[in-house]
């Protein structure tokens, strides 16, 4: 019998469900790749231009077939008219007959509506000791920081497409620390790695200086260069540069065996504060120098440690040696307050002189108080990398390039608010954007109170009968989330069990029966010292753990409500403690208040719940990892 045939026919008004990613966007591995060469690739920065069609991307980045530092460094510029999804080939923008490296962009927009791009940048012939230096010195590895005029600047007027055939330099001050180098002050130990400001008129940008010449070294100082004139003037020759701040000596951090000014920049904080900067940077000493200034940068009060309250007294931001990026955001807080990007490490480490603990940035936003300070949020993950690294290689030292995660971020704000991040782990270059949903929680985390929209999956007042739910197998990339609302007043005793769901069961695999057993499941106990752990195991020797640090210091015995939240996120398999509103940054007891959760844990089952009578008076669990900024909102609701 002949069947009729099938009639496929178009839907046009049932469209089919939009697609969704699996992939994680906070995942380094996620970004869209600028450039891939292998090699040496550093300090990427971007601007947004406008275009026919929407916004296009200009990035400058350095590049060399060599080694950190080695010869052959130059500076190229690409374009994305996507964003940043597809990046043309890299152009170089200068000749090969000197080393260029150190590029940073700068986007200004004129009453007619034009744009031009100011572009800065180390310009140099790779400079080594002169004749009749100290013969103590050792031989130089890196040639890309010796500048005998200063810095250089060129422009494009066709949003990045091409850099012109001239070059204009910029002076820089010689100051003390110039003198006492091997050349004499001839030339000058540099490094540059801050985007330009635009502060009440003038161009600022801050930069190092060196005092042997040779790199990231010892009694680097801090400097800054300031235009008053670059917008105005049509020809970047006839603009007038000094170098601040006034005197013969720069920025250096509070204290640290190094004495580090290393790797600056400046912040302006805006009205009601117009002649107020605040400097930061990074040190060794595993947190984040700072410094402001009253009037501009030309004078500065004395340097301190960046700290969450913006007071000398306040929680210090932990940060490595590595880099740090903040950034200006161009629409401010509900209330009408300045806000700020920064991406820092998270972590207080200082082993190999600080160059370590640099796989995962987290994000936070910084609001200027009225009183002139910045508040900086409790900050969340924004990019993490768990690919290749050779941090750990045999003979390490620190002339090499050090690849391990991401470092060297720039910013750009598109007008719908989303950050736009470039980054390199100094083999290749990737373009993100970053979560809207996280910027838009840490942006509003000061004033937020209530639940996740999401309910959770298990909430209790009171155990009985009820089973914790399967929590989600971390080795998919997923996550879960505990909250305990404790009360007591005193320290319970020692290895008080708080709550937990533990299951005993067989041990067999599939294979032939067996009487051996394993425990699996998750338990929240009172140490001796009045913290509180988190402990959670697959039974077969994969676990984790995980405790507060400042529980009892912040009164967390004191007959009042508090609350924690353990957070395990399976996408940068990181463990996290929020304990009231505050993310337990590890205080006096540990370099950083997070833990790397084991590759191999997964699956841990269910179980009864267990919480005994006693502090715990709730506890929600959520099948996903909670925001920093959720727990937070969660403490508040009360």
């Amino acid at each position: 019998m002949q069947r009729n045939p099938r009639t496929i026919r178009s839907v046009p008004d049932e469209p089919a469900p939009q697609y969704r990613s699996p992939v994680d966007p906070r995942d380094v591995k996620a970004g869209w790749v600028v450039s891939d060469r292998n090699g040496y690739y550093d300090s990427q920065n971007i601007v947004v231009v406008r275009g026919e069609d929407g916004p296009e991307y200009s990035v400058i980045l350095h590049h060399s077939e060599n080694r950190e530092g080695g010869p052959g460094l130059r500076l190229y510029s690409t374009r994305s008219t996507d964003r940043g999804r597809t990046w043309t080939a890299l152009q170089p923008v200068e000749d090969a007959t000197r080393q260029s490296h150190d590029g940073y962009q700068l986007v200004h927009r004129t009453a007619d509506g034009r744009e031009r791009i100011f572009l800065f940048y180390g310009w140099n012939i790779g400079s080594q000791y002169p004749p009749g230096a100290d013969p103590g010195l050792t031989d130089m590895k890196r040639t890309d920081m010796q500048l005998d005029e200063g810095y250089w600047l060129r422009v494009s007027d066709d949003g990045g497409r091409s850099w012109g055939d001239r070059r204009w330099s910029i002076p820089v001050r010689r100051t003390a620390i110039d003198r006492r180098n091997p050349w004499g002050g001839a030339t000058m130990g540099m490094f540059l790695c801050d985007k330009p400001s635009v502060i009440d008129g003038s161009v600022v940008m801050a930069f190092q200086k060196t005092v042997d010449g040779a790199g990231e070294t010892p009694g680097s100082e801090a400097f800054f260069l300031h235009s008053r004139n670059l917008l105005d003037v049509e020809d970047p020759g006839d603009a007038e540069w000094e170098t601040l701040p006034r005197g013969d000596s720069g920025l250096q951090a509070p204290s640290g065996e190094l004495r580090l000014g290393e790797e600056p920049h400046i912040l302006w904080l805006g009205e009601p504060h117009p002649g107020r900067v605040l400097a930061l940077w990074r040190t060794e000493t595993g947190r984040l120098a700072t410094s402001t200034s009253d009037d501009g940068g030309e004078t500065w009060m004395r340097s301190a440690w960046l700290t969450f309250e913006g007071r000398s007294d306040g929680a210090p931001l932990r940060n490595p040696r590595g880099s740090i990026t903040p950034f200006r955001l161009r629409e401010p807080a509900s209330d009408g307050s300045t806000q700020f990007a920064l991406l820092y490490y998270n972590n207080g480490r200082t082993e190999r002189l600080g160059y370590v603990g640099r796989r995962t940035y987290w994000l936070t936003i910084g609001t200027v108080t009225p009183d002139g300070r910045i508040e900086w949020a409790q900050p969340e993950i924004a990019l993490w990398w768990d690919g290749t690294g050779f941090e750990d290689r045999p003979g390490w030292n620190p002339d090499w390039a050090i690849v391990d995660g991401p470092g060297y971020p720039d910013f750009a704000e598109l007008d719908d608010g989303t950050l736009v991040v470039v980054e390199s782990n100094k083999l290749a270059v990737r373009c993100h954007e970053i979560d809207t949903r996280l910027v838009s929680m840490l942006r509003r985390q000061r004033d937020r109170a209530g639940a996740p929209s999401d309910p959770p999956v298990l909430s209790a007042q009171g155990a009985i009968g009820l089973r914790s739910p399967v929590l989600p197998d971390l080795r998919a990339r997923g996550g879960f989330s505990i909250v305990a609302r404790i009360c007591a007043d005193g320290i319970p005793e020692s290895d008080t069990v708080l709550a937990g769901a533990q299951s005993t069961v067989t041990a067999a695999l599939g294979e032939e029966p067996t009487e051996r057993t394993i425990t699996k499941g998750w338990v929240l106990r009172v140490l001796p010292d009045g913290e509180v752990e988190f402990a959670v195991s697959d039974g077969f020797g994969t676990g984790c753990a995980i405790s507060t640090t400042g529980l009892v210091r912040g009164g967390g015995w004191d007959g009042r409500g508090h609350s924690l939240a353990v957070v395990f996120d399976g996408g940068p398999r990181v463990a996290y403690v929020v304990v009231d509103d505050r993310l337990d940054d590890g205080g006096e007891l540990r370099e950083q208040g997070w833990v790397t959760v084991p590759a191999g844990l997964g699956e841990v089952g269910g179980a009864e719940l267990d919480v005994p009578d006693g502090p715990v008076r709730s506890l929600e669990i959520w099948d996903r990892p909670l925001l920093v900024s959720e727990a937070v909102a969660l403490h508040r609701r009360g």
